[in-house]
């Protein structure tokens, strides 16, 4: 049976794997591993797609090694343009309504569209591989993108990019051989070429995985030997014969029983793809296979039933549809829903997808007066139409963010409490007037201010791109990174030296630390790495080489024999909840670096601020935190240990909170853009202050 015959029981297939997708998003609590019907989807791709082309160059009946790659780019634009554009358009459209209008999440609105803008533009996978290593963009994102899957859809496009002209380009080296085209040898150079893309993308695939899962993951390369497969059986298919009827239906419940087993066993934690991958795509490949010659005992007959078929002809709208209506129904609530409203909501986008196919998709796809020409003008219109729709929300978002650009003015930069007198006592420090000022409002229950910094353009900026004033190169990235530029900032000329090591919430500190450097004449050297928590540091973890990075972070400060080594990590709630081994942590990092210097990590925000303070009718104490009861405990185990080892130690606290309360805003400036990541701005105002510490600290160090 040729792998361009329409097949039931592949058809039946296409709807097992859209609806492990759809139940796995839908949170059904056993097929945590749904997410393989996609890579399901890839094989049924590579099976029918190549055996188009494999019957127009090789097996048909006048075939000559030819291919038509603007007959296939129509027939694809066709199939994939008009859904896929109406999906995105109505989408971005959704989007701006929920996210900014109804203020769900206002400052996800901007990167949310230009989320829908890389997906009208096949891009997707790429744009969200380089989100999933933006260790920002992640902390500030509550949902995930409504148009996260059309990541699939991406890979999809790129391989067939080049793929086409790969088997043609085999096909007109046969042509060229001695003695003309030979379909047997152009089969044959076609296998080779096959087994090449799979076994280097498969050692590709594992070998990512394991070194950079987040970006593996919607990585096209990665994917491609699934796709890989599929065309491997096309090839295969009209030249197979019939297996064995006991060996067939034998193959065909075995693929169905490897799927399933990936659905139910596999999870989030489970890496992947990577030869995790496997097991669903050869078990895609076994059902193709055993139902070249269907069998009455076969799984052919259970996937080729009437209602499995209704939704396999359905599945790519479906498939387009459900996510939006989940996330943005999510969205709109303010919380992931239910697993029984999410399965109403998916039985709702199998509706709208009914609709679609019926009245849109099937009739424009079949239609006669998109042959020819009008098809090759139906790729710039749709990609035209679509990125247009986008842009309407984009522009009228970014108007919003400009108008509150231009309300927002400027503060006074804090001062420390008068009665202060040691500026590295951890044990109760007082908090500065403003912050003082700040709690007030917030037992108050005050109005978030109409006016406050960063402005929303700024914010929204922050959310997914802050810097803290570290340059490019001076910190290694997110994920794999190991090594970086060692950069001094701040007084780059001055002898004095001081070192900054931890996680992001290091770096965080950079914009006070260069205004203090300045100041005070010395070179700050960031040596943080964003991610490599303090319980990280001797752990192996894929794709988080922490070990290794601090290994290097450490003969670095070595080498730099600095006046002071500030070390600082995030101390989260469970950190916080098991003191003992936190305290042993930092302690261990400041017995190994020269000149150790503790500075305290400041309580977090229960909720993203930047999230909280856009909702209607929010306040101050609605947007506020508590101090947790655990945060004091653990400071006084720090400044005990910071004591017994003889290093000084910095508190942040009385910057953050007062009487057990700690705004969101102090004296109009946002403190944290994510909950636990400082503002630029908030961070330059805490120059004084923490110059204020680091001053004695670097006096003594200078008169050692």
């Amino acid at each position: 049976m040729a792998a361009t015959t329409k097949r039931l029981d592949l058809q039946g297939l296409r709807a097992v794997a859209v609806l492990l997708v759809a139940l796995d998003h839908a949170n059904v609590p056993f097929l945590r591993g749904g997410y393989v019907g996609v890579d399901v989807f890839f094989v049924l791709s590579g099976y029918f797609i190549t055996g188009l082309l494999l019957r127009e160059g090789v097996f048909g009946g006048s075939a000559s090694g030819r291919i038509s790659i603007p007959k296939f780019y129509a027939r694809r634009a066709r199939r994939i343009l008009p859904a896929a554009a109406l999906t995105l358009a109505a989408t971005s459209i959704a989007v701006y309504v929920i996210y900014d209008v109804m203020r769900a999440d206002y400052l996800g609105t901007g990167s949310t569209l230009m989320d829908t803008l890389a997906s009208a533009l096949f891009f997707a996978n790429v744009h969200f591989a380089a989100t999933a290593t933006n260790y920002f963009a992640q902390a500030s994102s509550t949902m995930p993108s409504p148009v996260q899957h059309f990541w699939s859809l991406s890979v999809e496009e790129q391989f067939y990019l080049i793929w086409p002209s790969l088997l043609a380009g085999t096909f007109l080296i046969c042509r060229r051989c001695r003695g003309g085209f030979n379909k047997r040898t152009a089969s044959r150079a076609a296998g080779v070429l096959i087994a090449t893309v799979c076994i280097a993308s498969l050692a590709w695939s594992i070998h990512s995985t394991q070194a950079n899962p987040q970006s593996a993951y919607f990585s096209t390369f990665a994917r491609a030997w699934e796709l890989g497969i599929g065309a491997g059986l096309a090839l295969i298919a009209p030249r197979a014969g019939a297996l064995p009827a006991s060996l067939s239906i034998a193959l065909g419940w075995l693929g169905g029983a490897m799927i399933a087993a990936a659905s139910v066993l596999y999870s989030s934690a489970t890496p992947f793809p990577g030869d995790a991958a496997l097991l669903p795509v050869i078990g895609a490949g076994l059902i193709i296979a055993a139902g070249i010659k269907p069998s009455r005992t076969g799984i052919a007959r259970l996937l080729g039933v009437a209602p499995l078929t209704y939704i396999g002809d359905r599945s790519y709208t479906f498939y387009l549809w459900h996510y939006p209506t989940l996330i943005l129904a999510w969205q709109a609530a303010g919380h992931e829903l239910g697993v029984g409203v999410n399965l109403v909501l998916i039985a709702g986008a199998f509706g709208l997808s009914i609709i679609t196919y019926g009245v849109y998709e099937n009739p424009l796809r079949h239609a006669s007066f998109l042959r020819g020409w009008r098809t090759a003008a139906m790729v710039p219109v749709s990609l035209a139409a679509t990125v247009a729709a986008v842009m309407v929300p984009i522009v009228a978002f970014q108007a919003s963010l400009a108008s509150e650009a231009l309300a927002s003015g400027h503060v006074q930069p804090l001062r420390a409490a008068q009665d202060q007198a040691d500026p590295t006592n951890l044990w109760d420090p007082a908090a500065v007037p403003q912050v003082v000022a700040a709690t007030e409002k917030v037992k108050s229950n005050a109005p978030i201010p109409k006016v406050f910094l960063p402005s929303m353009a700024r914010l929204e900026h922050e959310n997914t791109n802050v810097s803290y004033d570290i340059p490019s190169g001076c910190q290694p990235s997110f994920g794999s990174g190991i090594t970086s530029n060692v950069c001094r900032l701040g007084d780059p000329n001055s002898s004095r030296v001081v070192a900054v090591l931890g996680d992001s919430h290091a770096g965080m500190w950079m914009p006070a630390l260069i205004a203090d450097a300045r100041k005070q004449h010395f070179a700050v050297v960031p040596l943080d790495k964003p991610g490599c928590f303090v319980n990280r540091l001797n752990n192996k973890i894929a794709g988080w080489p922490c070990g290794s990075w601090y290994k290097w972070a450490l003969s670095q400060a070595d080498s730099l024999h600095p006046a002071a080594t500030i070390v600082t990590f995030k101390l989260g709630s469970a950190l916080q909840k098991h003191p003992v081994s936190t305290v042993a942590d930092i302690r261990d990092v400041l017995k190994r670096v020269p000149s150790g210097v503790y500075l305290a990590d400041p309580p977090a925000q229960a909720e993203q601020p930047a999230t909280c303070i856009t909702k209607p009718n929010a306040t101050l104490r609605s947007c506020s935190a508590e101090e947790p009861a655990s945060y004091p405990t653990l400071m006084k185990d720090i400044a005990k240990m910071t004591h017994q080892i003889h290093d000084p130690a910095m508190p942040t606290v009385q910057w953050f909170c007062a009487d057990q309360i700690c705004p969101t805003i102090v004296d109009r400036t946002l403190t944290t853009h994510d909950g636990d990541h400082l503002t630029m701005e908030y961070g330059a105002d805490l120059a004084p202050v923490l110059g204020h510490e680091l001053g004695p600290i670097l006096a003594k160090e200078k008169l050692a």
